[in-house]
């Protein structure tokens, strides 16, 4: 795997995994994680969003493990990762930090990240504060043609402007591609894995405007969504969504492995 011979190569960096839905992140993630702690390290394992953080083995939400404000600025730091700290502590030991779903969050939380990482890293060596998160190995992963970072009542413009590729970390991320649909593979009948090439193409052709009229995101595009992904012939579409991507949902709402 290229990216476990990188990790062992140098002794810091910045990657980002770039795949689409089904190329294989999770499994990344989920290997990473049992073979650093299966060497007695420690891993710190975060997600942008709370079901992408049930995925992964002691994952949990950025928000949660770091502390990050609701409100960030160019300027805000965590007041939870601070010299001294359990938090601190715990990350300096950390052999490896995994971010999945990081285009999700915006800028200002990893260059904040990235302070506060320093700030406590500098403790360990001097030279860590100048190193991109303190010296640490982060790993990024995601798509940027899924959700990008919510900026209230703004253009697109700006809405790319806050996300994680207009940040000056960009510039020391090493991007690494997954581009085979793992999913692919794993269907037993050809005509289940007909049918998911198949959506999977024309999500990736929506993701990357190639379907409905030119989009420049100032104007409404129509697309035209295929028969068998309809719900129709129901009250409540809404409600009748929620039961058919979580059946029971109510009653196993507190079960991790069935939100997995």
């Amino acid at each position: 795997m290229k990216l476990w011979k990188l990790l062992h190569l140098i002794k810091e960096g910045c990657f980002f995994v770039y795949g689409y839905g089904g190329t294989g992140k999770t499994f990344i993630w989920q290997t990473l994680c049992a073979a650093l702690r299966s060497k007695g390290e420690i891993v710190s394992p975060v997600a942008s969003s709370g079901i992408a953080a049930t995925l992964i083995p002691g994952g949990r939400t950025a928000h949660a493990r770091l502390g990050i404000p609701i409100n960030l600025t160019e300027n805000s730091t965590y007041p939870r990762i601070k010299p001294g700290s359990d938090l601190a502590e715990l990350l300096i030991r950390a052999k490896l930090i995994i971010w999945d779903e990081a285009p999700m969050t915006h800028k200002h939380g990893f260059e904040a990240v990235d302070r506060s990482l320093k700030d406590v890293m500098r403790v360990e060596d001097t030279r860590n504060a100048t190193l991109p998160f303190g010296g640490k190995v982060v790993v990024f992963g995601g798509d940027f043609r899924q959700t990008l970072p919510v900026v209230f009542k703004e253009s697109r413009a700006d809405v790319v402007h806050a996300s994680l590729c207009s940040s000056y970390l960009w510039s020391s991320c090493k991007v690494l591609t997954l581009t085979k649909n793992m999913r692919l593979q794993a269907g037993s009948e050809e005509t289940n894995v007909d049918e998911i090439r198949k959506f999977s193409d024309w999500i990736l052709k929506i993701g990357d405007g190639m379907v409905g009229d030119p989009n420049n995101g100032d104007v409404e595009v129509d697309i035209e969504f295929l028969d068998d992904l309809l719900i129709q012939h129901v009250i409540d579409p809404i409600a009748s969504l929620v039961d058919i991507a979580y059946p029971d949902l109510q009653n196993r709402l507190w079960d991790p492995n069935y939100l997995q």
